[in-house]
């Protein structure tokens, strides 16, 4: 099993640095730390109250179940931050591009990439036209976070699995009370 786990976290560690340094250009320093501010709370909180304010009754329904998504995703993710204690790559990496986002929580999973998932996949399914849109802003507010230096690939990938499963079990859970 420890073998399973050091492959695991040695090919975690080549995959951040590819996406940390080896893409890194003028162009995506400028946009990426822009693009990752999505993903955080103020962005996600007010994405979510701007729907269920000024929507109509589709989109307000779509904000409330962005909400509800957002919420019950980061108490699991705030319980596995204390859990797992894992510190970010910053901490414990050499020769990394860090843009001076120096966090002082854990790393593991991102909560950036769960909030954004859990809205954008919750957007997804009520506007499904639309779907791919979100999709790709949600993947690459994720992979924003390993560019940024503050997550490795494998928080991003388990913050895209509970934003994911989140926001269609809340979807399902909210259309059920809702039509029953």
């Amino acid at each position: 099993m420890n073998r399973v786990i050091n492959f695991i976290n040695r090919e975690d560690i080549k995959l951040f640095y590819i996406i940390n340094d080896k893409i890194k250009c003028s162009f995506l320093d400028k946009i990426i730390p822009l693009i990752t501010n999505l993903g955080g709370a103020v962005s996600t909180i007010l994405t979510c109250l701007i729907l269920i304010y000024f929507g109509n009754d589709e989109v307000k329904m779509a904000g409330y179940k962005s909400i509800t998504a957002l919420s019950t995703s980061h108490v699991l993710v705030h319980f596995l931050k204390k859990i797992f204690t894992r510190e970010r790559p910053f901490v414990k990496l050499k020769r990394i591009n860090t843009f001076k986002n120096k966090l002082f929580d854990y790393s593991f999973p991102s909560g950036h990439t769960t909030a954004i998932f859990s809205i954008c996949i919750t957007l997804a399914l009520n506007f499904s036209v639309f779907t791919l849109f979100f999709i790709a802003i949600a993947f690459v507010v994720g992979l924003s976070r390993i560019y940024i230096g503050v997550h490795y690939p494998s928080d991003v990938l388990v913050g895209m699995i509970i934003g994911t499963i989140f926001a269609i079990t809340n979807n399902v859970f909210l259309d059920m009370l809702i039509f029953s």
